[in-house]
């Protein structure tokens, strides 16, 4: 293939490949009826294994990832990211309890990590400067069509077992929900076979005139990583030299009030929880477990394994630091962390609120499908076209274009929520994710243009923080918890804009310093010691 059309084949591959990232972490959704009724899990249980225990390993272990996607070959870091998420979903068709069904995807989350840090990289160094946020848009339009077919597919799938088959004529006497897995799995693999025989990996920062050497040794870079982010590893990486006693004092601080401050919300939330809220799990060492307890101990864990990493690098990697340290990358990781906690909130209570208000049934799932992935795709497109146009008139036009489309989402939102009309609640939907999703492309190429490509991998790892811990872990727990406690799915729904002020606070603060910043990274990665 000439250069030009190559380059859109190998964007178009990981489109499919994002799809399906998302099609195998969605896929607890539509077969929620059939784990409940054949594994006897309850509500907690299927909580606990699509929100928070799957957005905790995706997110912490994004961060080694994005370690060996910085040094090591990306190409092969996807394709095995991808067989190994891929096995572990049709592993999860043979699971016959909760803990083997919940160690299995957490097998998903970990494979999962491996690939947008990797991917982001990758296309930088397909695409030049001026058509990123384009890329990385089409890129992103995955998210919406892999959660589309889900719904879609994964219906079809069950629906066709069902139909055609009896307990006693099933084929090797897999249920429906173990088929699903199996069907959406399986073809992962030939998916990461195609990737890895078809695409080149590109020499790294060659487009932008900086190249990057690899890692002479990027697996053992991953074990630092992780070392980095787990006590004791984590205080003992600190704790050598009398020039680190500081950063360990605060370390151990920190590890001390998130525990405290994790031990004070679950007592405060357990006030306000419903009985079937606080129904147990199970007991550690004493310690009655419930979905309360293991949500903020697992917010706990991930704000202090993020904070410990972040601490490791500033002593280790000084240039890296530096350029993801500054405010400008934290404002565009929490404003793109609150964009993602509206999308991820709303996203579980679609389908519900539908049936709740409109008395809809099943086949709602494929009117859900069809607006969600037309719309969500469109919308991850246009905002990167958009937000690249914009570019032109200003430096920092593309987060201009976010502001815009989160205040019209909300106001849409809003419409949505307040209809009578099932074919407006329909049409609104289509509005609003098409408008939500527009922050993600232009938002994610304006943290890589704050780094050299070095640190790409890393500099994603640190984005997808945000839109993982603050979207995926709190905002379905939240929305539900608020749904709880008023007994009010709407109210519960649109208290997601309680955040949106903060949210336009951040892009808008961003966008005052972005342009000197992006002038800047490659002075800025010098002056403190990068070799560029």
């Amino acid at each position: 293939m000439k250069g030009g059309i190559y380059r859109y084949y190998v964007l178009g591959l990981l489109v499919v490949i994002y799809a399906f990232n998302f099609l195998d972490r969605q896929i607890i959704t539509i077969l929620a009826p059939s784990l409940k009724a054949d594994l006897g899990l309850t509500d907690a249980q299927l909580g606990l294994l699509f929100g928070t225990a799957f957005a905790l390993f995706y997110a912490l272990f994004g961060i080694p990832l994005a370690k060996l996607a910085d040094g090591w070959h990306r190409v092969k870091t996807i394709s095995l990211g991808l067989s190994f998420w891929s096995g572990m979903t049709a592993l999860s068709g043979f699971a016959s309890n909760f803990a083997q069904l919940g160690a299995a995807r957490v097998g998903v989350g970990i494979g999962e990590a491996s690939a947008s840090p990797a991917a982001y990289s990758l296309l930088q160094d397909y695409f030049p400067r001026e058509k990123r946020a384009t890329a990385l848009a089409v890129y992103s339009s995955g998210i919406y069509l892999g959660v589309g077919a889900s719904l879609i597919f994964g219906g079809a799938v069950i629906a066709y077992w069902d139909t055609h088959y009896t307990e006693a004529t099933r084929p090797f006497g897999l249920a429906g929900w173990q088929a699903t897995f199996l069907a959406f799995g399986i073809p992962g693999l030939l998916l990461a076979l195609l990737l890895f025989l078809t695409v080149r990996e590109p020499t790294r920062g060659a487009i932008d005139g900086l190249t990057s050497p690899g890692d002479p040794a990027p697996f053992r870079s991953v074990g630092r990583e992780f070392g980095a982010m787990f006590p004791p590893f984590s205080m003992v990486g600190l704790a050598r030299g009398a020039s680190v006693r500081g950063p360990l004092l605060r370390n151990m601080l920190v590890l001390l009030g998130v525990a405290a401050a994790a031990v004070l919300v679950i007592a405060w939330t357990d006030n306000f929880l419903p009985p079937a809220r606080r129904s147990p799990l199970g007991s550690l060492a004493g310690i009655t477990i419930t979905t309360n307890v293991i949500q903020w101990v697992a917010i706990a864990i991930g704000a202090y394994c993020s904070f410990s990493w972040f601490q490791s690098i500033r002593l280790r990697d000084r240039p890296t630091a530096a350029l993801i340290g500054n405010r400008t990358f934290g404002m565009l990781s929490i404003g793109g962390g609150l964009m993602s906690f509206a999308s991820y909130g709303l996203s579980p209570f679609l389908y519900l609120y539908a049936v709740e208000r409109f008395g809809v049934g099943p086949e709602a799932g494929y009117a859900l499908g069809w607006v969600l992935a037309i719309s969500g795709g469109l919308g991850t497109i246009a905002g990167g076209v958009i937000a690249d146009r914009a570019r032109r008139f200003h430096p920092a036009g593309r987060l201009y274009v976010v502001i815009a489309a989160a205040i019209l989402s909300g106001i849409i939102l809003t419409f949505m929520m307040t209809t009578s009309s099932l074919t407006l609640y329909y049409l609104f939907l289509g509005l609003m994710s098409f408008l939500q999703i527009m922050w993600l492309g232009p938002t994610a190429a304006s943290c890589q243009d704050l780094v050299v490509p070095r640190m790409r991998g890393a500099a994603t790892a640190v984005f997808f923080l945000g839109t993982n811990i603050i979207g995926l872990g709190l905002g379905p727990y939240i929305v539900g918890l608020v749904s709880d406690v008023s007994g009010d799915l709407r109210f519960a729904m649109l208290s997601v804009l309680f955040v949106l002020p903060v949210t336009l606070a951040m892009f808008f603060l961003a966008s005052r310093k972005f342009p000197a910043l992006e002038a800047s990274a490659v002075e800025r990665a010098r002056a403190v010691g990068e070799p560029v």
